[in-house]
Formats: structure tokens, C-alpha cells, sequence
């Protein structure tokens, strides 16, 4: 009975993987991202809305291995200075000088509308604010609880906010990727993102298949870095079906990012891969886990392992929350992001709520 319960669940009030925190440095900054999402339902019909608000927070904590032996060596606490960085060699080889402590808060609104049985469009937009933030006192407490090490927090500012990128060495680079940034970016517009999805294949049976288009818009400002102030795309393949409790989902994208001036990216292409599953817990709650493998966008750069490929974990929750016949169904869920393997390539941590309502019979 309780099986059944769920699988009308999944069908009904669930609102499929639900869209996890940014995962790069770049991302929170405006690369486009491609997290799993549901394909498009054979059950709504058009003219059906729904609207997602939610509030992430994205701390990052990157450093290349030279940069880690001075701030590891201190004995004291207290902020990284660009005359410190400054005075670091080179480290043997390629891997360069960088590092960046940040906490993005992105406040998103994402809108979709159904056309028809198969077309569902939409529109992403945010607002950024990139800081010190708050999360530092957080993390250094779960790593020590955990006994994990703490790789030079304890050395730095709590909280402290800066972006340092310099190429030094062999390569080619020379100063031509010197970047300095330790004022606080603040508030700001991030990118807009529409997107068009179309579900492909019959409208009955286990398999559900969908191609969603992305096209990212330069609405961000680049040199607050909230956004790179250029025009990327993405499409992806979408399929999910069901296995025993759990929904699978998958899927496959290929993106195409614009040139980044400030950190002097020519255009690139990247391909995303990822899976998701989720689980009924009881008649109105779900798990989701999410698995993701991507490659850096600044692999470019040839900055140590801040150009390596990462694996990334999302664990989430979700609700469906009661609402009267009649009125939009309301979803809420809350998610956490960490990065799995190669610690240093991309996002601490991230932290993410939402709450989402959708118009059509229950």
C-alpha cells in the first residue's frame, strides 16, 4: 500500500530532480550549468504553469599547492593579501599561482510554461551577491567533528572574501592572466537562461525521453564577476524511468561557453554528464541523489587542479505541501552540494531551498 502511495506521489506532487546549487566557481559566476531535470510530463497538458523560487549559497575555497604551503605554514589567523600572493614563487611546472574565497547567495526565479503535450519553455533568471559570506565558521566545524583536515581555513580570515589568478612560468601566459580581485563584488544581476524542452517518444510506457535547449543571455555584469558576460548555449538529452521505489533520471549535455575577458577564456566547448534517482520516503516526501561529472572550464588556464574534471554529489529533500482544490500545488525541497573526489577543483560546499507551485489538477 505504501508503494502504491509513493508511485502516486511521483506521478502527482513530485516536481522531479530538483535543480542543485551551482557547481563551479564559473558557474556561480554565469557559465552556464546543467544539473538532471525531470523530461517533460505526458501527464500535464498546456497551458499549465510552474514556478520555482529558491535561494542558494556556494562557498569556495580554491587554492593552488604553493598557495597552500604559505597559508598552511602561518601561525596565525587572519586575511590573504595580494602583496602576500604576490611574493609566492611559481610552482615547479605548470601548476601556476591562484586563489579564490568566496560565497555566492543566488536568489533564482524559474518560470515554465506548458505549449501543447509535448513543448514546455522557460525563463531563469537571479540575482547575485558575492561575499565573505557566512558558512566558514560552519565548515571548519563539520571537518573537524569528522576529523577531515581543514586544508589552511584556519589560517585565513573567517569569512574573508578575495580572487587571485596569476600565470607564472612556462605556457604562455605570462601577465596576460593577471587578475586581482579581494573587493567584495556585492549585489548584482545574474545571467538569464531560457530554455525549451521537447519530449521526444510515445506518451505511454516506463521510458520517458526529452531535448531541452538552453541559451544563456549576458545580463550579468563580468567585472563585478556575477556573471561572464557572455552568450553560451547548451542542449542536453534527457530520460528517466522507474526501478523498483526509485525514478532514475539521466542525462547528457553538450555546452558551448563565450570568451571570458577577464580571465582570458576563448570560447569552449564542454560535455556534462549525469544521474539522479529518487524515493518516496512516505505519501508526501521523497529523497533525491544526484551524481555529476564535469569538466572545468578552466582547464584553459593550465592552473593545477583547478582545471581537472570533478565529481559532484547532491543529496535532497523534498515535500509536497497540502494546498486547497483548486489552487497551485506547492513543492519545497532543500539540497546539499559537495564536491566528491580532487578537492580544490571546484565548490566546498553549496546549500540550497526552494519552494515551487504548479497550476493543473491534482
Amino acid at each position: 500500500m505504501l508503494a502504491a502511495a509513493g508511485s502516486a506521489v511521483a506521478q502527482d506532487h513530485r516536481f522531479g530532480p530538483l535543480p542543485v546549487a551551482e557547481a563551479w566557481l564559473g558557474s556561480g559566476s554565469g557559465f552556464l550549468s546543467l544539473p538532471v531535470e525531470a523530461p517533460a510530463d505526458a501527464e500535464s497538458q498546456r497551458g499549465h504553469w510552474q514556478v520555482t523560487a529558491s535561494l542558494g549559497i556556494s562557498s569556495f575555497w580554491l587554492r593552488s599547492p604553493s598557495v597552500s604551503e604559505v597559508i598552511e605554514a602561518r601561525r596565525y589567523r587572519g586575511p590573504v593579501t595580494p602583496q602576500e600572493l604576490d611574493e609566492i614563487a611559481p610552482w615547479p611546472g605548470f601548476e601556476g599561482i591562484y586563489f579564490a574565497d568566496a560565497e555566492y547567495h543566488r536568489l533564482t526565479v524559474d518560470t515554465r510554461r506548458r505549449f501543447g503535450r509535448r513543448l514546455e519553455l522557460g525563463l531563469r533568471t537571479s540575482i547575485v551577491n558575492a561575499d565573505g559570506g557566512v558558512l566558514d565558521p560552519l565548515i571548519e566545524g563539520f571537518h573537524d567533528f569528522f576529523g577531515f583536515r581543514q586544508s589552511g581555513r584556519p589560517q585565513t580570515l573567517e569569512n574573508g572574501y578575495g580572487l587571485y589568478f596569476r600565470r607564472d612560468g612556462p605556457g604562455g601566459y605570462g601577465e596576460r592572466l593577471r587578475f586581482t580581485r579581494f573587493k567584495q563584488a556585492g549585489l548584482g544581476l545574474g545571467e538569464t537562461i531560457v530554455s525549451l524542452k521537447s519530449r521526444l517518444g510515445p506518451e505511454s510506457g516506463a521510458w520517458r525521453q526529452a531535448v531541452q535547449v538552453h541559451l544563456k543571455l549576458p545580463t550579468a555584469d563580468d567585472d563585478g564577476f556575477q556573471g561572464t558576460g557572455s552568450v553560451d548555449a547548451a542542449v542536453q538529452y534527457l530520460v528517466s524511468r522507474p526501478w523498483r521505489r526509485w525514478t532514475l533520471y539521466a542525462n547528457a549535455g553538450f555546452t558551448r561557453l563565450g570568451s571570458h575577458d577577464l580571465l582570458t577564456l576563448e570560447p569552449q566547448s564542454i560535455f556534462t554528464v549525469a544521474v539522479a534517482g529518487e524515493r518516496p520516503l512516505d505519501p508526501k516526501t521523497s529523497l533525491v541523489v544526484q551524481l555529476r561529472h564535469q569538466k572545468s572550464p578552466f582547464r584553459q588556464l593550465n592552473l593545477s587542479i583547478l582545471g581537472v574534471t570533478a565529481t559532484l554529489i547532491d543529496i535532497g529533500w523534498t515535500r509536497s505541501l497540502e494546498s486547497a482544490p483548486g489552487k497551485p500545488r506547492r513543492s519545497a525541497y532543500f539540497s546539499l552540494t559537495n564536491n566528491t573526489f580532487k578537492y580544490g577543483s571546484a565548490v566546498d560546499v553549496s546549500l540550497q531551498a526552494g519552494i515551487r507551485f504548479r497550476t493543473g489538477p491534482s
